[in-house]
């Protein structure tokens, strides 16, 4: 079954420059229930209030809506912030925590990473990398250390920064030992991460 959110994108696909009142009608919802779906996916980019249609009555002509011109391209990050919103927006945090080691677990290979934590750590980077990082680590007395100088999903964390998590979670994956995440640039587009790897203690 399709959730209202698909009907309403098929909706405005089909009949650009719909209003909230005639949404209401063709899916027999409330227009709260239209206004908080639409409100939602223009904050989101996947839709765009284009002009006001006069309705006869008094009061302020009703916003007409539909797709913005970027869901016509392929433009992976509206998807995935979609996606993202969907799957997280009921859970708690320790579901979304058990979410997100589950995404982790499909990013990175199914076979366990054995060895020095040296070789693991080198192995991590070579994965990260593949997938479009741009990642080295280092050594320092507390912890070894991952940063990340660019980041294949940084215009998606600007909005989305649990995807830090996510990132944590597959380092964690791929080395088998804890990672802590200590600094993050998630409202920023150049991606910089620094995570500490194993066990350590603060200063």
């Amino acid at each position: 079954m399709k959730s209202t959110r698909q009907r309403i994108l098929e909706i405005l696909d089909n009949r650009p420059g719909i209003t909230a009142a005639e949404l209401s009608r063709a899916l027999q919802l409330t227009q709260a229930d239209i206004r908080h779906h639409l409100s939602n996916m223009v904050a989101e980019g996947l839709v765009t209030s284009s002009g006001q249609q006069k309705t006869g009555r008094r009061g302020r002509p009703a916003r007409r809506f539909s797709l913005s011109a970027s869901v016509h391209k392929d433009n992976f990050d509206l998807l995935s912030s979609a996606l993202l919103n969907t799957a997280l927006h009921s859970l708690s945090p320790n579901q979304q925590s058990t979410y997100l080691e589950q995404v982790a677990s499909r990013l990175v290979p199914s076979e366990k990473t054995k060895g020095p934590l040296s070789q693991r750590l080198v192995k991590v980077i070579n994965h990260l990398n593949d997938l479009g990082y741009q990642s080295r680590w280092e050594a320092h007395s507390d912890a070894p250390r991952i940063i990340f100088e660019r980041c294949p999903f940084a215009k998606l964390r600007i909005k989305h920064p649990e995807l830090c998590r996510l990132d944590a979670k597959q380092i964690a994956q791929l080395s088998a030992e804890p990672v802590t995440l200590v600094e993050s640039n998630a409202h920023l587009d150049d991606g910089f991460c620094l995570f500490l790897v194993g066990s350590f203690r603060p200063e």
